[in-house]
């Protein structure tokens, strides 16, 4: 969200220019009513400079305060614990963050027979990414890798809280705990049971508080949304209310917060729109459709380390595909519906305070078209990457 402007704001030379301006004014006056002893002088110093010194300041601090409340007086200009008790009038919370849980496969080690024992409570964890963070996972129950399998499945759920825990296929890769005959562990990409999701963001809830309002005008679009969004671990809901499955029906297209939702995210979806809408809508809660993108691509660097390059980029191209809504300035994901564009990955890489440092320009390899399409109920979503760098490219 923009920042807002303050309208009413004063700098403490301000504050001092109308105290001082004002007793100017008006002190040979004061002093012929015998309200003060005589005209004080305001270039020297003095008891009386101090004091109108203190009372500048006095009203300086206030114009601070100010500054603070009054934005936090009004929903979509409030932040934090003033924006939670605006939405507590409409009934909102702030969604709180979730862990995530899936199911991790634990390989046997090629020198051990019969069955191997998996405890409760030994960890898998991911390598350090490119801001250095691991991600570890807890076994939430017994399992035994029975002879003759080569990999059990075993139900893990992430330490932390958040959707960073949300790992992509293969991400989980090291045991941080032994275990006598497994030899390591590995995710697929579709290993999730229930995402891991962020805190709900400021900007989150205030669209939500402006969609509690718009849902008081009957079962309408907003109402849909407003009833989806209220599900944790939903990040953003794209409502298809122009009769996409024939006369009457409409479609709400979920995007969890590891982009497609699992199967548990779409059912409290449905629990929840069921709850208030009509019997008698046809509407329907679905996951998006997928729209895989492999990117391969070439860094040519003038500066720098092609390795920082390397992994700086991956990860800022990641964060285009990421779910978790978490956006800023440069790095806005991919949504429901919205195309891939080579222009705005070479954009998130090249423009802004996070742009990749001594980048000349991003070669491709694939996808070999600028714009990959993307349908109304699609979602872009990173099928395979592959980031280079090079500081003497060729072409």
């Amino acid at each position: 969200m923009a920042t807002q402007t303050i309208p009413v704001s004063k700098t403490l030379a301000e504050c001092r220019a109308l105290v001082f301006g004002r007793v100017a004014e008006v002190q040979a006056e004061y002093a012929a009513k015998g309200w003060l002893p005589t005209q004080l002088n305001l270039n020297a110093g003095g008891v009386a400079r101090g004091i109108l010194e203190i009372f500048a300041w006095i009203l300086y601090a206030f114009y601070q305060v100010l500054a603070q409340i009054l934005p936090n007086a009004f929903p979509l200009s409030a932040s934090g614990a003033w924006l939670d008790l605006h939405s507590g009038q409409v009934e909102l919370t702030r969604r709180a963050a979730t862990k995530a849980q899936g199911v991790v496969w634990f390989i046997r080690d090629a020198q051990t027979t019969g069955n191997v024992r998996i405890p409760t409570g030994r960890v898998a964890r991911t390598k350090a990414d490119a801001k250095g963070d691991v991600y570890r996972y807890v076994t939430l129950a017994d399992a035994v890798l029975l002879a003759g399998e080569e990999r059990v499945a075993v139900l893990c759920e992430a330490e932390d809280y958040g959707a960073g825990a949300n790992a992509v296929a293969g991400q989980i890769c090291e045991l941080s705990t032994h275990v006598p005959g497994v030899s390591g562990v590995t995710n697929d990409a579709d290993w999730l049971t229930s995402e891991g999701a962020d805190e709900e963001t400021d900007a989150q809830l205030q669209e939500r508080y402006t969609l509690a309002w718009l849902e008081e005008a009957g079962c309408t679009s907003a109402a849909y949304k407003a009833w989806a969004l209220s599900v944790p671990g939903v990040v953003s809901a794209k409502v298809l209310d122009d009769h996409p499955r024939g006369e009457g029906t409409v479609d709400v297209v979920v995007r969890g917060s590891a982009g497609i939702p699992t199967d548990r995210l779409l059912a409290l979806v449905r629990a929840a729109v069921a709850a208030k809408a009509p019997v008698n809508d046809l509407w329907e809660v679905k996951a998006p459709q997928e729209v895989p993108v492999p990117v391969v691509l070439v860094l040519e660097i003038v500066s720098g380390s092609p390795e920082t390059a390397i992994a700086l980029g991956e990860a800022r191209i990641r964060a285009l595909f990421a779910g978790s809504g978490v956006e800023d300035a440069d790095t806005v994901p991919f949504g429901i519906g919205d195309d891939f564009v080579r222009d705005r990955v070479v954009a998130t890489l090249m423009g802004g305070a996070a742009a990749l440092p001594g980048l000349k320009r991003v070669i491709w390899t694939s996808p070999g078209e600028s714009v990959v399409t993307v349908p109304d109920d699609g979602l872009a979503t990173l099928e395979s990457i592959s980031v280079a760098a090079d500081s003497e490219v060729v072409q």
